[in-house]
């Protein structure tokens, strides 16, 4: 199977809803686009930021579709395939391969509380089955479960599809440990946009971030003078996007990610039930932030 290197600016690609909650086809198609011209190095469709928990199997599918003939292989697509069950998941990875993705991404089981064993049987199971590379996706504060270094230590020893972790657990003593055990085997990339500086200091190889969507050169940006050794010039810009993600913690994902997409010009639309558009008190935090990073 082709090993992919997955490093640099991914962004965690929203999914652009009509007033109607269907999906805005055509605005999804521009927001590919806008990413890809900001130099995103690949693109994360249906996570987090991209709602999979709002959307019905065939619609996540569709996203996967349209993203992937949208972005006509100019960047790797990795299609996120979260799911409870084993065999649920299998379904979406086979989904992912049918249409083209470049790796499928794996969140651990949600809301109920596996343990290590039945966790690692679990992704070692998906790893061996899948005819496509296998992203590991690390979310204990949505999901509930985490990935132990230990986990993930045995996990990459004993399987050779596993290429990447993304992790969102926001705990950078954990993620150095990921690094020090299998960053020479696997990507340790990070998911929170406000970390993403210190990440690569200690050894990771990218970021998925909300932020990307709205200043995907900004992220790129960081990515790129960090490589170069300018690491006050890639701590500055961090620094000004942290101000942007802490406006989007006054509301609900993805809400506020597409409130800012709206007020840059961008086809942010709307999200879907029952999340709720941002309030004009949230709108005007949002406002205020792209103004101070000089987006507006």
């Amino acid at each position: 199977m082709k090993k992919i290197e997955v490093k640099g600016n991914i962004p965690a690609l929203v999914t652009p809803f009509k007033k109607n909650e269907e999906i805005d086809e055509n605005a999804l198609r521009e927001m590919v686009d806008y990413v890809i011209e900001g130099g995103a190095h690949a693109i994360f469709a249906s996570g987090t930021v991209g709602a999979f928990y709002l959307m019905y199997p065939e619609e996540r599918k569709r996203v996967g579709e349209i993203v992937i003939d949208q972005a006509n292989g100019k960047v790797p697509i990795y299609l996120c395939t979260g799911g409870i069950f084993a065999k649920e998941t299998m379904q979406v990875i086979k989904y992912a391969k049918d249409i083209g993705a470049d790796a499928a991404v794996v969140l651990t089981p949600y809301y109920i509380k596996v343990s290590d064993k039945e966790l690692f049987e679990h992704f070692k199971n998906i790893a061996e089955s899948a005819e496509i590379p296998i992203i590991l996706y690390n979310n204990p504060p949505r999901a509930g479960i985490n990935i132990t270094p230990e986990i993930l230590e045995k996990l990459v020893l004993e399987t050779d599809n596993i290429i990447a972790l993304k992790d969102s657990s926001a705990n950078l003593i954990q993620f150095e440990e990921y690094v020090r055990r299998v960053g020479n085997k696997i990507s340790l990339i990070i998911g929170v946009d406000e970390l993403m500086f210190a990440s690569l200091v200690i050894g990771g190889k990218g970021m998925v971030n909300a932020v990307g969507n709205i200043v995907p050169d900004m992220v790129t940006k960081l990515y790129e003078e960090f490589q170069k050794g300018n690491f006050e010039k890639a701590k500055e810009i961090q620094n000004k996007l942290c101000i942007l993600k802490k406006a989007f913690l006054t509301a609900t994902y993805p809400a506020p990610i597409m409130a800012a997409l709206n007020l840059i010009g961008k086809p942010g639309g709307y999200p879907r039930r029952p999340v709720l558009p941002v309030t004009k008190e949230q709108e005007e935090i949002i406002k205020n932030a792209l103004i101070s990073i000089g987006k507006l």
